[in-house]
């Protein structure tokens, strides 16, 4: 009997050491201008949306406890007196609230989400967040973004898998053509070293679909939704910031005549961001000086054989390097 005793007092231990501290959804409490149903719809959003790895309680089970501890409505949380506050960390079913504010003038949509530690019944400074959005659907769409700011969001799931963005020309006499010739060899590489990548084709077209089009200067929050939409891990840009082909004719004193010569020259620097976190997970600089001369049978090259051949020169050092950050 001992022993069976000491078996379900280990299991029990077990249990409560793995266990999930417990969050409540309050009602979104509405500040004006949202109708019930639009109440209704943030309030299963952020259901939906809430992990950080708390457990969710139930509405009803909110309820209860706030009849219990003499509260009717989502604002009262916010005015407790030292009374509601000593009750409230009585109650063991939760640890944490998140209280939802939201309001709308106009088309735009304010959202402001706070955390009420129920075990002292005060606000957590650290664990508060405001957004504004344009529309309901914007709000479903950045929402995620909005609660990872407290701890809130999901954990992130590794896919296995990065995407290429078009390049950032900041070269004045790069051709048009230099980023697309860019990328497409560098997919290539990468391909070819085991790297799974997002095909450029869909990739153009999922941005282009969500309105994204300048990638110049993108915030964090921009780059995290853009992940999301390609569902990868890494977001790889190169940004070109030198890009040229500089030919002259130089005379042959001993045939008299004159050979046409190039100097090629390209710079730049390819940013791996991590696409959870928007942020850069590394900066790959690099750089290549092109002598033709010391190229064979480019007698019948045009500009753009030029191009190519300085892009497909660089391309090694520049996938190694990525290769090198990806596979850590």
């Amino acid at each position: 009997m001992k022993k069976i005793f000491n078996t379900v007092l280990l299991l029990g231990m077990m249990l409560c050491v793995g266990a999930a501290d417990r969050l409540a959804i309050a009602e979104p409490i509405n500040k004006g201008g949202m109708k019930p149903q639009d109440i209704e719809a943030v309030w299963s959003m952020l259901e939906a949306s809430v992990d950080g790895g708390y457990e969710l309680i139930s509405r009803s089970a909110l309820k209860a406890m706030m009849t219990e501890i003499g509260l009717t409505t989502s604002s009262d949380l916010m005015n407790l007196n030292s009374a509601q506050k000593a009750r409230l960390g009585e109650i063991k079913t939760v640890k944490y609230l998140l209280v939802p504010t939201v309001s709308k003038f106009g088309s735009r949509i304010n959202l402001s989400l706070i955390m009420v530690d129920s075990s002292t019944g005060s606000i957590d400074p650290d664990k508060k967040a405001s957004e504004t959005f344009n529309s309901l659907d914007e709000l479903a769409d950045k929402l995620k973004d909005t609660l990872a700011e407290i701890g809130l969001g999901m954990a992130p799931k590794k896919r296995g898998i990065s995407a290429l963005l078009s390049p950032v020309i900041k070269a004045h006499h790069a051709p048009p053509y230099a980023g697309e010739d860019f990328n497409v060899l560098l997919e290539a590489t990468l391909l070819n070293n085991g790297i799974k990548l997002q095909g450029l084709r869909s990739v153009a077209r999922i941005l282009q679909k969500n309105n994204i089009d300048n990638l110049d200067e993108v915030e964090p929050a921009m780059f995290r939704r853009i992940g999301e939409l390609l569902r990868v891990d890494y977001l790889i840009q190169a940004r070109i910031t030198r890009f040229s082909n500089k030919f002259s004719n130089v005379y042959i004193e001993v045939t008299r005549s004159y050979r046409k010569t190039c100097i090629g020259d390209i710079e730049g620097s390819i940013q791996i961001i991590s696409a959870q976190t928007g942020v850069k997970a590394g900066s790959i600089p690099f750089r290549l000086n092109v002598d033709f001369s010391d190229v064979e049978d480019t007698d019948n090259w045009t500009v753009r054989d030029y191009n190519r051949y300085l892009i497909d020169r660089v391309m090694p050092a520049v996938a190694g390097a990525v290769l090198e950050v990806l596979k850590k």
